[in-house]
């Protein structure tokens, strides 16, 4: 059942919750886009998860700009590289795959997306300086990683691939998230082009994206004076939220 029929309406609020969850959490654009889009759009889990990659490469690529001295541009180049080339190939999957089949994948996701938010994440971790040729091996896995969640879920990754790269690649909190969202802003525009969810109108398109900015220019000016130990407990509580809020709505749609 479609709530809100004004398509413009529609995404200028999509753009800006996601704008306001990615602003306060650093991720989660695409988790709170997708059920947004099915308690609100009427949309099916498949077009949700489509769709949902396009609100969430607006806050991914807005949200990178603010933290882009931190990327590390040889290493987000190998995350895209192997990124897009795995959504190239799992593209078709997604199309042949039945709805509980990208229900599952996402509620898995989703799962593993608290256990890392609240055992895994470890903010204050200083990285260590491993040797290039470990970093880039190591950043040829999470790239095929977030590839195939981005096109099988419409979700970018991030949920995942931030925990891989402090984890595994080691490298501090602030460089993986900056290389995440440059990743995801590249990643998730291509899986929703191979999944030819590309075809909003330019009126669509600005509400998205003025929905967006909108609400992480608010969200930066709110959080700015906010001491970082309590910052981060606001980030996982909303992030929390969202995937609750997310996993109880895809599991509604399998269930009835």
């Amino acid at each position: 059942m479609m709530i809100i029929s004004n398509p413009v309406i529609l995404w200028a609020l999509v753009g800006g919750v996601s704008g306001l969850t990615q602003g306060i959490a650093g991720t989660g654009g695409g988790a709170i886009a997708i059920p947004l889009l099915m308690i609100l759009g009427g949309y099916g889990i498949k077009d949700a998860s489509g769709y949902g990659l396009l609100a969430l490469t607006v806050s991914a690529a807005i949200s990178w700009l603010i933290q882009r001295k931190n990327t590390l541009y040889p290493l987000t180049g190998v995350l895209i590289l192997f990124a897009g080339a795995v959504a190239f190939i799992s593209a078709p999957l997604k199309v042949m795959s039945p709805p509980w089949v990208i229900i599952a994948f996402l509620n898995i996701t989703f799962i593993f997306s608290l256990y890392s938010l609240w055992v895994l994440r470890k903010p204050d971790d200083p990285g260590e300086e491993r040797p290039m040729s470990y970093r880039l091996k190591t950043a040829s896995i999470g790239g095929m990683i977030t590839g195939f969640l981005s096109t099988m879920t419409g979700l970018g990754g991030g949920v995942v691939i931030i925990p891989w790269l402090t984890g595994i690649t080691r490298l501090r909190f602030e460089q993986a998230m900056a290389c995440s969202l440059l990743t995801i802003a590249v990643s998730a525009p291509f899986s929703a082009w191979r999944q030819d969810r590309f075809d909003l109108t330019l009126q669509e398109w600005i509400g998205l994206v003025f929905g967006v900015l909108i609400m992480a220019f608010l969200t930066q000016k709110a959080t700015s004076n906010v001491p970082r130990p309590k910052m981060l407990l606001i980030r996982k509580l909303t992030l929390t939220g969202v995937i609750l809020i997310s996993m109880a709505r895809t599991l509604f749609e399998a269930l009835y």
